[in-house]
């Protein structure tokens, strides 16, 4: 048995609003203007949070990071919702047994809260954070770690669903297979111009490619 790795953000869960506003939010504490939130980020790739705060402060990241953190970590926040078809999707991946792990770039704790509160960990037999390993999408350190937490016997077998190159390129890094997570991604013309193995621009073709390829077998 081998598994199906997703990514968190704008792939399983709709966090963009409060990612974003909390990225303005620190952009303006820490460098004193305003920017473009998306565009700022969709200029990162799928790279980590650190990576962007470096580029925009070099060795000072961490009041970047920090400023971020505590506007999104607020106490009392609303849960984030999942895409609409994602949890059908995990429910029939799970009802058949398929070992499932998320691998995201955003701090273990936050993203297991998060999965929570949306009602999704329980489909899920493991979390990579960006604490869990050293190096991040996409080196393909962290997909190497959920495959070991999942013990996955065929790791070839495997496939990441993400939304961003970052993902893409994590799989073919690791040597697995790639689906292009086409509802939710900022930047969908740099993801496909990864060349993912496959595209699904809903929740439900997931399911339909892993019935027809036999993702997680």
């Amino acid at each position: 048995m081998s598994a199906i790795l997703w990514d968190l953000d704008d792939t399983l869960l709709e966090t963009l609003p409060a990612r974003m506003a909390s990225l303005a939010h620190a952009h303006q504490v820490v460098l004193g203007e305003p920017v473009d939130p998306v565009e700022l980020w969709r200029s990162n790739r799928g790279g980590t949070l650190e990576d962007l705060a470096r580029r925009l402060l070099g060795d000072d990241y961490q009041r970047f990071t920090r400023a971020y953190r505590e506007h999104y970590y607020v106490p009392g926040r609303p849960a984030p919702r999942p895409f609409e078809g994602v949890e059908a999707v995990l429910r029939s991946l799970h009802a058949a047994g398929i070992p499932m792990a998320v691998v995201t770039s955003k701090v273990s704790y936050g993203a297991v809260e998060e999965l929570e509160a949306a009602g999704l960990l329980r489909y899920f037999r493991a979390v990579i954070g960006f604490d869990d390993t050293e190096r991040h999408k996409p080196d393909p350190e962290p997909v190497y770690a959920a495959l070991d937490r999942l013990l996955a016997d065929y790791p070839e077998r495997a496939v990441i669903v993400g939304d961003s190159p970052a993902d893409i390129w994590a799989a073919r890094n690791a040597g697995i297979r790639s689906v292009a997570a086409l509802w939710g991604s900022i930047d969908a013309a740099a993801t496909l111009d990864a060349l993912p193995d496959f595209t699904a621009r809903t929740p439900g073709h997931v399911l339909e490619l892993a019935v027809e390829q036999g993702f997680g077998r």
